[in-house]
């Protein structure tokens, strides 16, 4: 009988000291809770931190969501100090993730009002620093601090458009391009500051050296704006770059079509039209972009300087035949040529002139008036304009 007397006292003795440890951690545990409340009330933030985080590491005080509703309120405590914080870079979105697991553990919600308030000063204190970090130009911590703060509102379903475009916009100066695209969007698809945050998306990508990237977008983009003028011309900015005038084509007849009063959009198609040897075509969208404005130095120059041309080719034409001994029909060619090269001269005179009323100072202009002047038989023009380039 003694033997199995003393297996029981060992047993009870193993038991009676497991419960003394439980005991002992569970009081280890609330007075790391206390504490930590104390230190926080005092603002002993940095004491209360520590404690509080031993706290969480012992399972009973773990469990309640008391000490993580203190947690989340020491770290944005921390966060709110401007010194504190910086041994704390991470407190903001330390105090978010102890309110998410007091919400959690708050299963009969009897402190989900002070939980709410906790998350939602987290969420405004994130904005303000944002803006802070933004015009200190610290455009990384800035961006990720408007992130939090979107994320925080999602918790209560609600959509922060303006702090997901303050983020991208803060990723796009800190050259974190893929992410800024992405915010840009985010805000995009729910119709906020549309279309132009698809037009920033697309030049961010485009300055990277993206452009099929920022082609992509674009066109992606007019599939909801296919009038949007402004995607049109950001569009075809691509395709003149790449020298890409087919394309550039297509776009400029959509854009004209969609804003016919728009002498810029008339001129650059006439310029595409030129660069594609059409130059019919170009002469009627650039006399349609005089039409609109009818000092328009731009418009005026090219079509002036597309006659002049085809005028010179004419004299160089005209020229190449020449040989010692010519035939009355050969003369007879040479000399219609001559005749239309100076058609041409005198058909780009008037916007030649128009330009130069426009834009007195511009030396292309002026040669090209003095060579116009001269083969036309206008001495005192010519020798005007000759004075003009000394």
């Amino acid at each position: 009988m003694p033997k199995p007397v003393g297996k029981i006292f060992r047993f009870m003795k193993n038991v009676i000291t497991l419960l003394f440890l439980l005991s002992a951690g569970s009081m280890l545990g609330q007075k790391q809770v206390v504490s930590a409340f104390n230190a926080n009330k005092t603002g002993d933030f940095a004491s209360a931190a520590s404690y509080i985080d031993e706290a969480i590491t012992i399972e009973k005080a773990a469990l309640k969501d008391k000490t993580w509703r203190y947690r989340g309120e020491i770290y944005l405590n921390i966060a709110q100090d401007s010194a504190l914080s910086l041994a704390y870079p991470q407190a903001l979105w330390t105090a978010r993730d102890s309110y998410k697991k007091a919400q959690e553990l708050d299963v009969k919600e009897s402190y989900k009002r002070e939980i709410i308030i906790g998350l939602g000063l987290v969420q405004t204190t994130a904005g303000n620093q944002g803006i802070s970090d933004y015009s200190l130009e610290s455009f990384g911590p800035a961006a990720r601090k408007f992130d939090l703060s979107a994320e925080v509102a999602g918790m209560f379903d609600v959509l922060d458009t303006m702090a997901i475009f303050n983020a991208a916009l803060c990723y796009e100066k800190s050259n974190e391009i893929d992410i800024a695209v992405a915010r840009y969007k985010t805000c995009g698809a729910s119709g906020y500051q549309v279309p132009n945050v698809y037009l920033f998306a697309a030049n961010i990508l485009r300055e990277a050296g993206r452009t099929e990237d920022a082609l992509k977008e674009l066109q992606a983009a007019r599939v909801q704006f296919p009038r949007e003028q402004s995607l049109i011309i950001e569009e075809l900015n691509i395709y003149l770059e790449a020298e890409d005038y087919e394309r550039a084509e297509n776009n400029l007849k959509l854009a004209a079509e969609g804003d016919p009063n728009n002498e810029i959009l008339w001129f650059s198609l006439g310029s595409v039209y030129d660069n594609l040897d059409k130059t019919e075509m170009a002469a009627e969208a650039y006399l349609k972009a005089i039409s609109i404005k009818g000092d328009y130095f731009d418009a005026n120059y090219n079509l002036g300087a597309m006659y002049f041309n085809q005028a010179v080719e004419g004299i160089n034409a005209a020229n190449d035949m020449w040989k010692p001994r010519m035939s009355k029909a050969e003369t007879a060619e040479q000399l219609s040529i001559e005749e239309l090269a100076k058609g041409k001269f005198l058909s780009g005179r008037p916007y030649l002139e128009a330009a130069h009323a426009a834009n007195p100072e511009d030396l292309d202009t002026i040669r090209s008036l003095r060579d116009i002047y001269a083969r036309t038989g206008q001495d005192d023009l010519m020798l005007k304009m000759t004075g003009l380039l000394k």
